[in-house]
């Protein structure tokens, strides 16, 4: 695997394919504190389009943010990086980043700090990147509100940042984040054209461990939709070492679905943040686990 430089922290320069895009993903938890939300910013320059999410759960509480701005993006990479409610500030390649989030609702600084070096997921399904790295860090964070409240939280979360031909109408896919005090785990396992492609890494100080197998078993619950609430994923990496983890969503309120149509159907993306027990160290992180469904008509 090729190893990053400062400059893939940046944006690189696209095909010609419309579909082409660049992104950049974060996501938090502190379980003591009650919060948790993650954002990112995509940036499509052949459409061109950006969209901007950002969601926060604090006790329950969610807050959301959604913008699909289609202007012509700047070449300026900070002004790129942001719109007038949310902005993503560099402060050293790979080891320091900033978020500012302000609505008339809640404000929020977040800070993510490297504790781990970034792993290349390899290359994609085909359609999913031509480059993907992913690193766990340390979260410190301010919430304020109106009328004087106030939150403060630390944890772990983890970012990820890719570039290429986004296909975001495949099968399904599966993702998981999850973070222990002394390793992360990450995974991406698409479904295209009935074929599956795991990818990923196992995490730590001393680097990073490729994933070979990944299996997967989803909990659903039937409400107005069909939502996945809990999975049991079973992860083999390239020194042999398993790991067995049960995760399930932290609160009821702590998820999110986006839905987009197209010419021959609809996909469903829910992003759930959760806990992780871990079957072989009876251990307990946290994190992420993401679900795309497409649905044919």
């Amino acid at each position: 695997m090729k190893e990053f430089t400062d400059q893939d922290d940046f944006l690189h320069k696209p095909t010609k394919h419309k579909d082409w895009r660049e992104s950049f993903y974060f996501n938090w938890v502190d379980l003591k504190a009650q919060v948790s939300g993650f954002t990112t910013i995509g940036l499509v320059p052949n459409i061109p389009r950006r969209e901007f999410i950002f969601a926060l759960f604090v006790k329950g509480t969610p807050e959301f943010y959604f913008s699909e701005p289609t202007e012509p993006i700047s070449k300026d990479f900070y002004a790129a990086m942001r719109d007038a409610t949310l902005a993503y500030e560099l402060v050293k390649p790979h080891t320091d980043w900033r978020i500012h989030y302000s609505s008339p609702r809640v404000s929020a600084e977040i800070h993510w700090e490297a504790r781990f070096p970034p792993g290349d997921f390899g290359k994609g399904s085909g359609t999913s990147w031509s480059r993907h790295l992913e690193q766990s860090g340390r979260i410190t964070g301010h919430i304020e509100y109106p009328n004087g409240r106030a939150h403060h939280f630390t944890g772990y979360g983890q970012r990820d940042k890719s570039w290429g031909v986004r296909d975001w109408h495949i099968e399904e896919w599966f993702a998981l984040h999850a973070q222990f005090d002394e390793f992360m785990i990450g995974l991406r396992y698409d479904t295209v054209k009935g074929k599956s492609h795991p990818a990923g890494i196992i995490s730590s100080q001393e680097g990073n461990v490729p994933i070979k197998n990944i299996i997967v078993e989803t909990e659903f619950v039937e409400e107005t939709i069909r939502k996945p609430i809990r999975a049991k994923t079973y992860i083999t990496g390239a020194d042999n070492r398993t790991f067995t983890l049960f995760s399930e969503c932290i609160h009821p309120n702590a998820f999110a679905r986006y839905a987009r149509t197209f010419a021959s159907g609809e996909t469903e993306l829910f992003e759930i943040l959760v806990t992780h027990e871990c079957e072989e160290l009876q251990q307990t992180g946290t994190g992420l686990a993401e679900w795309l469904f497409t649905h044919q008509h």
